[in-house]
């Protein structure tokens, strides 16, 4: 059965997602849509807008599921190839959080390194991890990814704490700058810039004295000072 009281199976509502992306592919688009991601996924060609307006309906109805169901929903659209489904599974993920649990959040860490690239690991560090880890205080994980030589677990563990604002652990932000700053890769060095800025938002002088006692330099330093007055 497809329903049960009223209520869709994810199958169900899988179905009908791809069944509406499908209708609404655009070649056209999907050629520039890949350019712009340096060819490294396909494209529906799907924009922003109307993705959200396909997928808003599903991730309504998503909440009636169980958090099982919803994380087979979100692993099968990660299996499609078209990046706008990877896009969709996030944001399915993110509007179940209400009944995360551990497993969840275990799932979660594992998605950054898969298909990975920046529209994919800032939405899962930020939205995905970062709200899972809100309340915990243990960062023997983050700890471990700041020493990874993969740099989006790097990445990860420099943004997890974007929207933390006066709860930011800042011992661990810090130390975890202190520790990479000098990975010569544009994405860590962006990161480290980007968690920084943020966090100045809060803190502005702590900030400061710390890009300045430790001599951050280049894109970091113009990131992290890009608001100081």
């Amino acid at each position: 059965m497809s329903t049960r009281n009223g209520i869709k199976n994810w199958a169900t509502l899988y179905k009908e997602l791809t069944e509406a992306m499908e209708f609404n592919r655009d070649p056209a688009k999907a050629g520039p849509m890949a350019a712009y991601m340096k060819n490294r996924f396909v494209y529906l060609g799907i924009s922003q807008p109307l993705r959200k307006e396909l997928s808003k309906p599903f991730l309504i109805e998503s909440k009636q599921l169980t958090m099982e169901a919803v994380l087979e929903m979100a692993k099968q659209l990660w299996l499609l190839p078209e990046r706008e489904y990877q896009y969709i599974a996030m944001e399915l993920l993110y509007a179940n959080r209400k009944k995360w649990n551990t497993y969840s959040g275990t799932y979660f860490l594992q998605l950054v390194t898969d298909k990975a690239w920046w529209d994919s690991v800032d939405f899962i560090a930020s939205k995905l991890v970062g709200t899972w880890l809100a309340e915990e205080t243990n960062r023997a994980v983050m700890k471990e990814w700041v020493k990874s030589d993969n740099i989006w677990q790097n990445r990860t563990a420099l943004i997890f704490q974007l929207n933390y604002k006066n709860k930011t652990d800042v011992d661990f932000l810090f130390s975890a700058v202190r520790a990479l700053q000098h990975k010569k890769e544009f994405f860590v060095q962006k990161a480290i810039g980007w968690s920084l800025r943020q966090y100045h938002r809060t803190s502005p002088e702590q900030v400061e004295e710390f890009v300045e006692t430790i001599g951050l330099s280049g894109l970091a330093r113009r990131e992290a000072l890009k608001h100081a007055g």
